[in-house]
């Protein structure tokens, strides 16, 4: 196992000397077991895959293609934000509602049932990518790190992981595009969480954002992908967004045979042997000092350069990122005014992503702050249409 902490050295063995480095690791009961092989983030390089590539970006790569989905992704926009102003507790829940409902119509063509029951396909949809998560991760099982224990009898002790294969493997059957469809839901969900988290925290940034949107937008409308290119510091927001909370901490690429990699100002080669793990830790890189200042400092206003400075390298090249996503931040700021929540007066410091305590709704003391009535009122009838 190689952990790679280095923006340029990643680069250069995942990158320009790639070649030797595409495959993916052998997960055994995830992957081989419960079948989720054939998923693309697990599935080895191969014709099928650079098929699957290919299609994948034809279909998303371009701006051109992407225009095919403004107006469904702008529809479910619109009901988050009203279904965040009416659920005052629900934000995480609705965060990821919206991001399903995405990835469902994209994939499927499914639109989610209206109403606060929970739509079954949805929920079936995520036990999947439930199961995929918890179960195709390198090392989640000990015959992943021994594969000879894949053979281990399932009515001896320890053998269990075979019964939860095979009912991963129902699950799975005929439909495993769906645990990579899951994967890029929750993503979005967890930065869209970010986000939130981040605006509450520094309410200085969604300030300046804010008033870049009043200014460029105005009053009448809501901003879309198409405001992008006037709105610099709110795409610089989302970029600091995703450098500060980096949501897929590390990338794993395994060698496909005996590799010598040639480090800069050396003559002998360092041996990766085949089978290896490399391990990108984008965490680190995200956060090296040679490439960010203050890193751990919030500061969107890195990204935009000055006559004294050049802008800081752009997050995307290493990180998962908002893209063509932007214009949902910029939505909520243009509708909400993101605080921390109260409980019995006392102000509710968040302190980690996962115990984000918010609500959301129209008492300025409930969390999110005031909000335009006409644009909730908007968004209601547009997303009804």
């Amino acid at each position: 196992m190689i952990i790679v902490n280095s923006v340029k050295v990643a680069e250069d063995l995942l990158g320009v000397r790639g070649a030797n480095l595409c495959n993916r690791p052998v997960v055994t009961v995830g992957g081989e077991l419960a079948g989720f092989n054939n998923v693309l983030p697990l599935a080895q390089y191969g014709d099928r895959v650079r098929t699957e590539r290919k299609l994948f970006h034809q279909l998303f790569g371009t701006q051109l293609a992407m225009k095919n989905f403004i107006p469904m992704m702008s529809s479910e926009v619109h009901k988050l934000l009203r279904n965040i102003a009416l659920n005052q507790d629900g934000l995480i829940d609705e965060i990821r509602r919206t991001t399903g409902a995405i990835a469902l119509r994209i994939a499927y063509g499914y639109q989610l049932c209206e109403g606060p029951e929970h739509d079954p396909f949805l929920e079936a949809f995520e036990t999947m990518g439930t199961n995929f998560f918890t179960s195709a991760a390198v090392g989640a099982c000990l015959a992943d790190t021994i594969p000879i224990l894949r053979y281990w009898p399932e009515w001896l002790p320890g053998g269990g992981f075979h019964t939860t294969a095979k009912m991963m493997s129902k699950q799975a059957h005929g439909s495993v595009n769906t645990a990579l469809d899951y994967v890029k839901k929750e993503m979005t969900a967890s930065q869209i969480e970010a986000f939130f988290l981040a605006m509450t925290v520094y309410p200085e940034a969604q300030a300046a954002a804010q008033r870049e949107i009043d200014r460029v937008v105005g009053n009448d409308r809501l901003p879309d992908i198409s405001d992008r290119s006037q709105l610099p510091y709110v795409d610089a927001l989302c970029k600091e967004v995703i450098r500060w909370h980096v949501v897929v901490p590390l990338a794993v690429r395994r060698t496909s045979e005996d590799y010598p990699y040639y480090r800069d100002g050396e003559l002998d080669p360092l041996l990766i042997p085949r089978n290896s793990l490399i391990i990108a830790n984008i965490w680190k890189m995200a956060h090296d000092p040679e490439r960010y200042s203050n890193p751990l400092v919030f500061d969107p206003n890195r990204f935009i350069p000055t006559d004294s400075r050049a802008a800081e390298q752009d997050p995307a090249r290493i990180c998962f990122g908002y893209g063509r996503r932007q214009h949902l931040p910029s939505a909520i700021l243009a509708v909400f005014n993101i605080s921390k929540a109260c409980e019995n007066g006392v102000v509710i410091e968040p302190h980690s992503r996962t115990t984000l305590q918010m609500c959301c709704g129209t008492p300025k003391c409930a969390g999110i702050g005031t909000y335009s009535k006409w644009f909730i009122d908007r968004s209601h009838t547009q997303a009804l249409e």
